[in-house]
């Protein structure tokens, strides 16, 4: 199963491109699910039909699509402990609203949206996931779960079973428990497995592929760098760049020249700063893209002969080399000042920080008995060296 991840700023057409790329991917015959993390949901509205949070089918008879109802999925997931821990602090005198909202954990809405991903993962019933993600910031939150749940398990998990420790006797107090039922700790470490265990996938590149889409302007490029760079951090691959709404060859309009030469400007920095990934240019369409015809019409341009789940770059974010007894780790950024960069070694963990961005990356064996010497960027790539 392959995994496409959409992801760009807010407004820069990442739902049209992604129903697009799934259009396409059925037309060629790949059973596609495409589905919107994104809490202001647009999936719909670009295919033009109802969607829930179950997957329906779509147009092509390869083709399904949901949209993720956060809610729903608090309830399937988290509703049992919710209610468990509620009851416990409410106990203690807090109010029932108060309880009800400290017994959801922190960014537990986007580490339920990451494990409903490793469900349609495991089920095997679609050859091709595509998601239509939040804009960038919130992306970046969802795929910095996988971490937050490392953190939790680590950190907090050790402290709640001494705290579950303290609150069983009124917890049984409220509510009869059978020897067989679980306990709110393991759940909760059941729940971390998973999204463990989708990190690990989404830091395949055989599996998983990000695409970024930015239309050509200055603040779209600057979020869709450092978004590249923090996904760079993480270990995700991303693949292709989708510059939308490029104004055509055949506008020649006076009031839209300066823009359309201040857009190839921009396309020219935006090919220079994202080498060696190809950007694919997406012009601007002279309606609003919406229904299946013309979101089948704009992947068929879009892609032509091209198969879209297959890998559209081969370039990788984190490499490792050995040369003259020295290893390096070399990891691509961009729009990144060597003063931006901090690292340090703790133990087999590399902290890198990248701006406000942090990254602690899991040293392999044969680098964690070693020290970081030296830090330098060179062409776009961070580059580490390793020495006894």
């Amino acid at each position: 199963m392959r995994i496409i991840l959409f992801t760009g700023k807010g407004g820069v057409g990442k739902t049209t491109l992604a129903a697009a790329t799934s259009l396409k991917a059925a037309a060629l015959g790949h059973k596609t699910l495409v589905i919107s993390t994104d809490v202001a949901h647009s999936l719909a509205d670009s295919f033009a039909v109802p969607l829930s949070n179950d997957p329906r089918s779509v147009g092509p008879p390869e083709l399904f699509a949901a949209e993720l109802d956060t809610g729903e999925e608090l309830e399937r997931y988290w509703g049992n402990i919710k209610r468990r821990i509620a009851s416990i602090l409410q106990s203690t005198g807090l109010e029932s609203a108060i309880a009800g909202e400290m017994a959801i954990l922190p960014g537990l809405d986007e580490i339920l949206s990451l494990v409903r991903i490793k469900k349609y993962f495991d089920e095997g019933r679609f050859d091709v996931l595509i998601i239509d993600s939040a804009p960038t910031g919130a992306a970046m939150r969802l795929l910095g779960a996988p971490d937050l749940g490392r953190f939790y398990i680590k950190n907090i998990l050790d402290f709640s079973r001494g705290i579950g420790n303290v609150f069983v006797p009124l917890l049984q107090a409220f509510q009869r428990r059978s020897a067989t039922e679980s306990t709110v700790p393991d759940q909760i470490q059941r729940l971390f497995d998973q999204v463990e265990a989708l990190r690990r996938i989404l830091a395949d590149p055989v599996l998983t592929s990000v695409r970024l889409v930015l239309n050509p302007d200055r603040m779209a490029i600057l979020e869709t760098q450092r978004a590249f760079t923090f996904f760079s951090l993480y270990g995700l691959t991303v693949d292709a760049l989708f510059i939308n709404r490029v104004l055509p060859p055949a506008v020649s309009d006076p009031y839209l020249m300066s823009w359309k030469e201040t857009q190839s400007e921009y396309r020219r920095m935006i090919a220079e700063s994202f080498s060696p990934l190809t950007p694919f240019e997406v012009p601007l369409m002279p309606q609003e893209v919406t229904g299946i015809p013309a979101l089948t019409l704009l992947a068929d341009n879009l892609y032509g002969q091209k198969d879209p789940i297959q890998r559209l770059s081969e370039a990788q974010p984190l490499t490792f080399e050995l040369k003259n007894g020295e290893y390096t780790l070399s990891l691509r950024l961009v729009g990144v000042q060597g003063s931006d960069i901090d690292l340090e070694k703790c133990g087999d963990e590399l902290r890198i920080q990248v701006g406000r961005h942090k990254r602690a990356i899991a040293l392999p064996q044969y680098l964690a008995g070693r020290t970081p010497t030296s830090a330098s960027l060179d062409g776009g790539y961070l580059k580490i060296v390793f020495k006894e």
